[in-house]
């Protein structure tokens, strides 16, 4: 048979055998039906031009190519004489994987990325179950490639708090704050540079924040687009609004055929030979099939509702059940009443179907926020009749009746949710009696998840770990919200042992709401533990009064309660305070009790981070690599491998600074292969100031520059905010050797006066140690000499040591300054900046009159 004479079915059945597809997954990937596709192969059906489109792109048609192939799609002409080109490797995402087919709804695809062809906001509005959310992740599925930077979904349905709606998009992309960073602000900063489309799902309940997000990111990153699903629209400039239809339905008497086109009725069949694998259309049943899709308005929950029930009753009583159900609908004005009411029905039909203890289960299960696990749901939902046993099989029949999602990312544990607002229906069946019990029940499941995480956290299944962290961060949220009427004391352990793993503004509200509680004093311990955390977090932000407070009483308690672990971490915490605000010898006081601590305890991993830290100082350079050494050992018989990736860097950057490049090497380069194994975006600072160092050793100014560049872009994402400080006065530096005075100047400027608004002394040093520099190339030598002498006291009095570069780097600029005022000039302006006050120091450096006289 030649080419033209080869028909359109024949050839796309070839297509796909090529392509190892089943015909069920071509149907999926094409939004069709299987039974639509198998007539299309078996030449009893020409496909629509919509649908002949998408098919030709699913087979890999490139779409410059389907004008001269959609005629002979539709049976007009002969085969092209171009073969189909391969499928590519499609951009990231974070779209779920279904279950089930994406049936129909080709016009409305072809409509909306019509829009998104033209408008850069997109809005799609409809009424509860009318299928928004699916449609706009198959239409991110359909437009990825355009996407070099990926299609990503935020969920909202489970935030009820609109100021969080930033955080909870930031998430997706992994941005963490823990400064006073805004999460608007480290988005604009990640997204600026992307062409990247995002979904902003179930916006209604939070119409406001949600405008107001999408039109501040808009304004500011031009190459993002963003789809929203919502009941509303945002109404705000730009946006082009797509209301989403109910599926089609049929109108008039027809053929099997012809009924067969009608995507409510492709949505029924598909979902009913899930529980039914041989179900099939009928001439008999097709009536009773297109009564009951009439009757439910095309909306697709419902129809999938009333299938999923097939197993259990004929087409016939489906029917009248929901003729009986839905009475109220029966003045011929269906159109009129708002869907959420047929919705809502629907459930409430399904509701009655259901056997007493999957009705149980499902109230216990909508006290989950953004899913579950089986491990939790048989913790939570068991007890007063349900034995643990029976959960999984209650909840795998709820799921095989639609009303519980599943769920599995690539690597991940199976994770199942519930509809939004099927989690609404079942919630309100639940008794105040009931309630307590559940929420008690999920508040002591995740007790125990976070006494499991706490250890795990820092041995060989840290990653493992971090992920379901991630996934149970919304019922952490939940059990904290309970636990803040029932529980102050699980509260308080939940955050003490979780910490470091929120983000730094939600654990110190969490910490100060738990503290405040006048019950909290009556629990000692869990006190501790909590006053422990918002010492750790008030560290993080530079505020260390406060941080030195909560450690105080923190190790008071523990001591109290005879609890040695706690003991330790407080006495880690104040030595780390006490170096930025009194000196090294005060922090090798605590320090050194913190590690015979855990020597005393056996404590493998305390023994290496209180090692770790005492290598910091560098008065003694044998003893500090001794002692780094051995924590690096110790962490690898922990096998934490976050630990000792940041300690690996640290090291390695501290031996260059030295001189010992030879010796840095391998430590450098071990600690990017373990951060980028585990994408551990903080670990990467002493990497990339490494890598920095070595540039300016080699005289390459702009790779120091890049280097420095995208650590800042990191320690932003991340909120990292002493990190992040200390990279911009190592980037003025740079813009110094560069020749770039003004720029350097004004960014050690600004750096200088960060660090005086922290309080931290050992980098308010290091910053006005490179305005000298500045000073000695602005030929102001007497300014440069007295910056020096109250730097060499500050590092003198805390302990802080120049490595041998810095030496080298500041014994230059000494002897430019002889140079100028001469051995008794340079010497008196030394000793008057010995002598001087802090506040005096950075007046002098920050003249004003400094930056306009300075040279270019």
């Amino acid at each position: 048979m030649r080419n033209e004479e080869i028909p359109f079915g024949t050839w796309l059945r070839s297509e796909r055998r090529r392509l190892d597809l089943s015909r069920q997954a071509l149907a999926e990937r094409a939004g069709c039906a299987e039974i639509t596709l198998r007539r299309i192969e078996s030449g009893t059906l020409k496909p629509s031009k919509e649908l002949a489109h998408i098919l030709l792109d699913q087979i890999g048609i490139p779409g410059s190519e389907h004008e001269r192939w959609i005629p002979f799609a539709r049976g007009l002409t002969g085969y092209p004489d171009q073969s189909s080109a391969s499928l590519t490797t499609r951009p990231p995402s974070n779209l779920p994987v279904f279950l089930t087919t994406f049936v129909g709804r080709a016009r409305e695809i072809a409509e909306i990325k019509q829009l998104l062809n033209r408008q850069r906001l997109v809005t799609l509005t409809g009424s509860g179950g009318v299928g928004k959310t699916r449609l706009a992740e198959k239409i991110g599925e359909q437009v990825l490639e355009e996407f070099p930077n990926g299609v990503w979904m935020a969920e909202l349905a489970p935030q009820t708090n609109p100021e969080l709606v930033p955080q909870t998009l930031a998430a997706v992309f992994g941005l963490t704050a823990k400064s006073r960073i805004p999460y608007q602000e480290l988005l604009v900063t990640f997204l600026r540079p992307r062409k990247i489309l995002v979904i902003l799902d179930n916006c209604e309940h939070l119409l406001q924040a949600c405008a107001q997000l999408a039109e501040m990111l808009l304004k500011n990153c031009p190459n993002l687009q963003i789809l929203v699903t919502s009941r509303e629209a945002l109404k705000i400039m730009g946006e082009a609004v797509y209301r989403v239809p109910s599926l089609r339905v049929p109108e008039e008497q027809a053929s099997l055929e012809e009924y067969c086109e009608f995507e409510s009725i492709q949505v029924f069949e598909e979902r009913a030979q899930l529980v039914q694998s041989d179900f099939s259309l009928t001439a008999e049943n097709i009536p009773f099939i297109v009564q009951i899709c009439q009757r439910l308005d095309g909306i697709p929950l419902a129809i999938e509702l009333a299938a999923a029930r097939v197993d259990f009753f004929s087409l016939e009583q489906i029917a009248a059940k929901l003729e009986e159900s839905f009475s109220m609908l029966t003045n011929g004005n269906r159109t009129a009443l708002p869907r959420q009411q047929t919705i809502r029905g629907s459930i409430e039909w399904s509701w009655q179907l259901l056997l007493e203890e999957e009705r149980a289960v499902l109230r216990r299960l909508s006290v989950f926020a953004g899913g579950w696990t089986l491990e939790a749901a048989e913790a939570v939902c068991s007890g007063n009749g349900i034995e643990a046993a029976q959960v999984a099989d209650l909840m795998t029949q709820l799921a095989e009746k639609s009303l519980v999602r599943v769920n599995q990312g690539f690597g991940k544990e199976r994770r199942y949710r519930l509809h939004d607002m099927i989690c609404e229906f079942a919630a309100e069946k639940v008794d105040a009696h009931e309630a307590e019990i559940t929420r008690s029940q999920h508040l002591k499941f995740f007790l125990r998840f976070s006494e499991l995480a706490e250890p795990a956290l820092h041995g060989p299944q840290q990653l493992a770990w971090l992920t379901r962290l991630n996934d149970e961060k919304d019922n952490l949220h939940a059990a904290l919200s309970w636990a803040s009427r029932a529980d102050i004391e699980a509260g308080l352990t939940i955050i003490g042992r979780l910490y470091g793993e929120l983000d730094a503004h939600e654990g110190f509200h969490w910490s100060s709401e738990f503290l405040g509680k006048p019950e909290s004093h009556q629990v000692p311990l869990a006190r501790a533990k909590s006053l422990l955390a918002q010492a750790n977090i008030l560290w993080s932000l530079e505020q260390f009064d406060a941080s030195r407070l909560a450690a105080d009483e923190s190790l008071a308690l523990f001591r109290l309660c005879n609890d040695q672990e706690g003991e330790f971490e407080s006495l880690m915490v104040i030595g780390g305070i006490a170096q930025l605000q009194e000196g090294m010898e005060r922090k090798l006081e605590y320090h050194g009790q913190a590690l015979a601590l855990a020597r005393s305890l056996g404590d493998t991993w305390r023994q290496a981070r209180a090692l770790s830290s005492l290598g910091w100082d560098q008065r003694d350079q044998e003893r500090s690599k001794r002692y780094r050494q051995e924590a690096i050992a110790l962490y690898r018989q922990a096998e934490d491998w976050r630990s000792l990736a940041f300690l690996l860097a640290i090291f390695g950057d501290t031996l260059l600074a030295n001189g010992e490049t030879q010796a840095a090497q391998p430590l450098l380069e071990e600690a990017l292969e373990l951060n980028q194994q585990m994408n551990y975006k903080l670990g990467m600072e002493f990497v990339l100031v490494a890598m920095s160092r070595q540039a300016l050793l080699n005289g390459d100014h702009a790779k120091a520059r890049a280097h420095l560049q995208e650590w800042l872009t990191l320690a932003e994402e991340l909120g990292n905010r002493m990190g992040y400080l200390y990279g911009r006065a190592r980037l003025g530096q740079v813009a110094l050797l560069e020749g770039k005075l003004k720029e350097g100047y004004q960014i050690l400027s600004e750096t200088v006066l960060e660090f005086q608004k922290d309080e931290n002394l050992a980098g308010q040093a290091f910053t006005l140690e490179r305005l000298a520099h500045f000073y000695t190339l602005s030929n102001l030598p007497d300014r440069s000499a007295t910056l020096i002498g109250w730097v060499d006291s500050i590092r003198a009095k805390i302990g802080d040591i120049r490595p041998s570069t810095g030496q080298a780097e500041v014994e230059r600029d000494m002897a430019a300054c002889i140079s100028g005022l001469g051995q008794a000039g340079y010497q008196k302006a030394y000793d008057q900046g010995r002598k001087m006050a802090l506040e005096e120091v950075v007046g002098l450096a920050l003249e004003e009159t400094l930056l306009r006289s300075s040279p270019e």
